[in-house]
């Protein structure tokens, strides 16, 4: 297995694991994630992730192909002058094939993301996971991740 920056010819492969992960999310918050027609991410959302300097997708990849993806993405610093000037990377997907869960794939996967990271000199990284989510919560714990704001919602 191996980690690279993905480009437009891993397209498909790449809307099937996003298929994946926005169905784990319906499943799990229907009052929040609801099926949609046209493909999991637009080839152009894809295109500008790939192409723009401040995010990326890596990919883990085997003899099967893609198995793997983390979409990053550079934050705006925050315009509030009583905030500490940060340079903030978000990890705003990480999935792995179902298939191929439990064979360490995620953690190379985050270990690579964490090296890109550090390759554009950011001060953090971060990643929002849903409260039903607690392997991923776990998961990003056991690398070193911790809380740093809890996000409350009322349906009003």
């Amino acid at each position: 297995m191996r980690t690279r920056t993905a480009s437009l010819r891993d397209y498909d492969a790449l809307c099937a694991l996003f298929d994946e992960l926005d169905e784990f999310h319906r499943q799990r918050r229907p009052e929040l994630f609801q099926p949609f027609d046209g493909p999991a991410r637009t080839r152009e959302q894809v295109a500008r992730w790939l192409s723009e300097a401040g995010s990326t997708i890596v990919v883990a990849e085997t003899e099967e192909g893609v198995v793997g993806l983390a979409v990053l993405l550079t934050r705006s610093p925050s315009p509030f002058a009583g905030a500490v000037p940060r340079k903030v990377i978000e990890l705003d997907n990480l999935v792995v094939r179902t298939d191929r869960r439990g064979q360490k794939i995620g953690r190379r996967l985050l270990a690579a993301c964490i090296e890109w990271v550090r390759d554009r000199k950011a001060s953090h990284l971060e990643v929002a996971v849903h409260s039903f989510n607690v392997d991923a919560r776990r998961f990003y714990e056991r690398f070193g991740f911790q809380p740093s704001i809890d996000r409350l919602m009322l349906a009003a």
